[in-house]
């Protein structure tokens, strides 16, 4: 297993975060136009809760490419809790993929004082392929931190727009 973790400070407080993080059109502008995804479809949205169908576009090393293919799909499910500033999710995977890659995490959101927050990730990954789990987890942490750095440059754009 590979735990990722990050953490940035950014210029709004929990309540502007979590405003714009859970925006529909910034979760849809979010993973189609900064991230780049192939596939987005929300299942289901409310207050609390998210189901997205995502599937996103890989660059994977030879081996891994042929066991997940070229059309690698999930789906994000999430909980939120605007009290204690914490976003949990799990990937689940449908299909003939199914149990390939277990990854879940947290965003946690923190009050920084003088209008900033603190965004912390944490991040959990299995590849469940023998022989391919190390270089899976490893190809899932490049991933990951991509895209951290894709969504953190994406999300302080958004929020100098408001």
């Amino acid at each position: 297993m590979k735990q990722i973790t990050n953490s940035w400070t950014l210029p709004c407080t929990p309540e502007q975060y979590w405003d714009l993080y859970l925006d529909p059109e910034y979760s849809r502008a979010l993973y189609q136009e900064a991230l780049g995804f192939a596939a987005y479809q929300v299942l289901h949205s409310d207050d609390t809760s998210r189901k997205l169908r995502l599937q996103p576009k890989l660059s994977l090393p030879g081996p891994l490419a042929k066991i997940v293919g070229d059309a690698f799909s999930y789906e994000q499910h999430a909980t939120v809790d605007r009290k204690t500033g914490v976003w949990t999710w799990k990937m689940v995977q449908p299909g003939d993929k199914k149990g390939i890659v277990s990854s879940s995490g947290t965003i946690r959101i923190s009050d920084a004082g003088s209008g900033q927050c603190v965004r912390r990730d944490d991040v959990s990954a299995t590849g469940n392929i023998f022989g391919l789990g190390g270089l899976l987890e490893s190809t899932v942490e490049k991933e990951v931190r991509s895209t951290w750095d894709k969504e953190i440059a994406f999300f302080k754009r958004r929020l100098a727009l408001r």
